[in-house]
């Protein structure tokens, strides 16, 4: 088995991005808790392929390199002619707009565990979309969720 690595994200990016430019697709476990539930820290894994501005749609999740040089993935939620907006899964403050230079990648495939799930797969599309619709509601509904589960554990264990 290989051991895991942790490597700061502005070290390995530029790396990644390399390896995108010459076509191929690189594979990064996630971090941080901002696309959770869709995305869960040290849990779930993301296939980077590269993109072009034209081919991203609302709902997409993109890895983006923000004005601050940091590199974020986040949830497309409007798209202009020359930029974007973005936004957690697990956030509401929209953040833009982003300008098309700043797009790295779009998370083409997630990995749960052994689980491949395809971005395109019309279940997952539809679950994106309707999160999105949401958005006014999350902080409520993730803290609903959280309480939940905890009365559960409670409950059961």
């Amino acid at each position: 088995m290989q051991k895991l690595k942790l490597v700061k994200s502005e070290l390995i990016f530029p790396v990644i991005k390399e390896i995108l430019d010459k076509g191929t697709s690189a594979r990064i476990t996630v971090t941080g808790m901002s696309m959770y539930p869709f995305l869960r820290e040290n849990v779930d894994s993301v296939e980077l392929s590269k993109v072009e501005f034209s081919d991203i749609r609302r709902g997409d999740i993109v890895m983006a390199l923000r004005n601050s040089n940091e590199y974020v993935m986040h949830r497309v939620i409007k798209i202009e002619k020359s930029c974007f907006y973005i936004v957690g899964d697990a956030q509401q403050v929209i953040e833009g707009p982003l300008h098309i230079n700043q797009v790295i990648a779009k998370i083409t495939v997630i990995w749960r565990k052994d689980k491949k799930i395809d971005s395109s797969n019309i279940w997952w599309k539809l679950l994106s979309k309707s999160w999105l619709t949401l958005l006014p509601f999350r902080g409520f509904i993730i803290k609903s969720y959280g309480k939940l589960c905890r009365l559960i554990r409670e409950e059961f264990i």
